[in-house]
């Protein structure tokens, strides 16, 4: 088998093991990114997975299309969720068939944290960049948290899904530059953490009385944590 097939039968393997996972956990990205984002037209999320937060965008924006280069999670979401207002495609991440320009917002998130070499990781920049006319939004695992390392470090020795690679904020604002895309500006942005226990499901024994509004609550409060309680870097670009 050629590494190619390999890796894919490995993402096939491994989607099918968590994705349901993913699908009922709340869509905090899409969260995130309307409030942060408010009256978008249309979004982009690149390389989804689940592709959980396109989908609930895809509830208060005008369009959005979520894609994936495994096309076995794609078949597997058209059937699962037949919704007319979310699109799911089976895209490549370094060359997406999109016209230049055609989303106002792109995103994508734990994508970079696949990839050791960073010329690949500036490729994918220059591609998303190619087709988003305002915002572009690339969120990656904080290597300033030393517990979530630890976590991960323990989960890969049972399951390689979690053999990342961490980046801090500089990093990140490092590859952006470094891919010559012409830009207005970089904002390095807290996401995830602590703050996320407002996400989690009110029992009988454990109540949430934020539940409800976790959603509007969560992304409000991830600036007012320490970067070594956040779980990822969300850096936002302004694209000239």
């Amino acid at each position: 088998m050629s590494n190619l097939l390999a890796e894919e039968q490995f993402w096939s393997d491994a989607w099918k093991r968590h994705v349901e996972n993913y699908l009922v956990a709340a869509p905090r990205t899409g969260y995130w990114l309307e409030t942060r984002f408010p009256q978008q037209r249309s979004v982009l999320e690149i390389a989804g997975g689940s592709c959980r937060d396109s989908r609930y965008l895809a509830s208060v924006w005008d369009r959005s299309v979520g894609t994936d280069f495994d096309e076995k999670t794609i078949l597997y979401l058209k059937n699962r969720f037949p919704d007319a207002r979310h699109e799911v495609r089976r895209e490549d991440g370094f060359a997406l068939s999109f016209d230049d320009k055609a989303f106002e917002l792109s995103f994508s998130n734990g994508f970079w944290v696949l990839f050791p070499d960073d010329e690949a990781i500036l490729n994918l920049i220059r591609e998303q960049a190619r087709v988003t006319r305002k915002w572009m939004v690339v969120l990656v695992h904080n290597d300033l948290n030393e517990g979530l390392k630890t976590t991960f470090a323990r989960h890969t020795q049972t399951d390689p899904l979690y053999d990342i690679r961490f980046f801090t904020p500089e990093n990140v604002e490092t590859l952006i530059r470094a891919a010559g895309i012409p830009f207005r500006s970089i904002s390095l942005e807290k996401f995830g953490g602590r703050v996320d226990a407002l996400y989690r499901r009110p029992t009988t024994l454990v109540p949430n009385l934020l539940y409800s509004s976790a959603g509007r609550i969560a992304p409000r409060l991830y600036r007012y944590q320490s970067w070594k309680h956040t779980e990822r870097v969300a850096c936002v670009v302004e694209l000239q």
